[in-house]
């Protein structure tokens, strides 16, 4: 395709992750990134990326984020990979470095592209459900802790269309890791998906200290996560959204697993068994408690309880382990299995 130019605003784990593929293979873009230190090894040494196989060194360009006005550039391509709280300001930041007939690709957690939408236009924004994982715990070094076989990102249009940006922008995104980047006419029903895979694992991680694939084989978390799917799908389902398939779950499965013993174990055994497949890190939330950072819990657990309350749906687990994560983030209490005992 055209050589345009592309930014990616927020070098964290998602961020860095695309960055260093995209800039060895070759794809010329800037990282755009808020922390000074990450900046700095960045430019000076390089961006370090880990994965399950090698480990390589790229040279993405990148601009702390005071540096952008100085700079006068405009970017055909944005890929916004902030944290969930950060979405409206940094689509402000950005809009003004814009061209005409830019996108903006949605890499986040939890459901943001109508939040996005609102300031930049629906017409504006593509939708990127991230399906690797990866952390960044020093600054210039991003770990990719998925296997290269597993597809990084699924990208569709808002509105369901398979449009020749989302065929260019899929081309692009093939530069992650082994490629296989999907494209979907159903983005609501991946996007519920994913909320139901984060709000399964990244607060639970963070209240236990387990890490992705221990929350899998540990029956306590297990029994409360697949309890805190069965209110996702059902508060999805009542919002019309045609929910694609949870870790290889069909989504009613969830729900009828509650009251039958026979389908929870057979739910059981396919998250087991699927345990080893979703690599060796930790899910994002228990990173930033680790770091200290703000957590995102409430656009996770705290969305679905937000839509559950909006259409009459009660989401007791969501509510309760959304409000463990909070303590365990003011530090009145320590992250320990036994903390899922305080959920009723």
């Amino acid at each position: 395709m055209t050589q345009k130019k592309i930014a990616i605003l927020g070098a964290g784990a998602i961020g860095s992750t695309i960055g260093g593929f995209f800039a060895k293979n070759g794809v010329d873009c800037t990282l755009i990134d808020m922390w000074p230190e990450n900046v700095q090894q960045v430019r000076s040494n390089g961006l370090r990326v880990t994965t399950m196989e090698d480990e390589f060194v790229s040279h993405p360009g990148i601009l702390h984020i005071s540096d952008v006005s100085t700079r006068g550039d405009s970017y055909d391509i944005v890929i916004l990979s902030v944290k969930s709280y950060d979405t409206e300001w940094s689509t402000h930041f950005i809009k003004p470095y814009l061209n005409q007939g830019s996108y903006v690709i949605c890499a986040q957690n939890s459901i943001n592209d109508d939040r996005i939408a609102a300031i930049l236009g629906w017409t504006r924004v593509i939708g990127a459900v991230v399906t690797y994982g990866a952390g960044i715990y020093e600054p210039g070094h991003v770990n990719y802790t998925s296997p290269r076989e597993r597809s990084p990102l699924t990208l569709g249009e808002l509105n369901g269309l398979i449009t020749p940006r989302i065929n260019e922008a899929v081309d692009l995104l093939n530069n992650v890791s082994g490629g296989g980047v999907k494209s979907t006419s159903n983005l609501w029903g991946e996007r519920w998906s994913k909320l139901c895979v984060n709000s399964m694992a990244n607060a639970i991680a963070g209240v236990t200290g387990l890490k992705s694939a221990e929350l899998r084989e540990v029956e306590s978390s297990r029994h409360i996560s697949i309890r805190i799917a069965a209110e996702v799908v059902q508060v999805a389902l009542a919002n019309g959204v045609d929910v694609q398939p949870i870790s290889g779950v069909p989504p009613q499965m969830f729900v009828d697993a509650v009251s039958d013993e026979s389908i929870m174990g057979e739910v059981e055994g396919i998250l087991m068994s699927g345990a080893k497949e979703i690599g060796i890190g930790r899910p994002s939330l228990a990173q930033d408690l680790l770091k200290g950072r703000k957590i995102e819990v409430d656009y996770l657990n705290g969305y679905v309880s937000k839509k559950g309350s909006e259409l009459g749906i009660p989401t007791p687990v969501n509510d309760a382990i959304r409000q463990l994560a909070h303590r365990v983030a003011r530090k009145e209490i320590e992250p320990s299995v036994e903390n899922l005992q305080l959920i009723k």
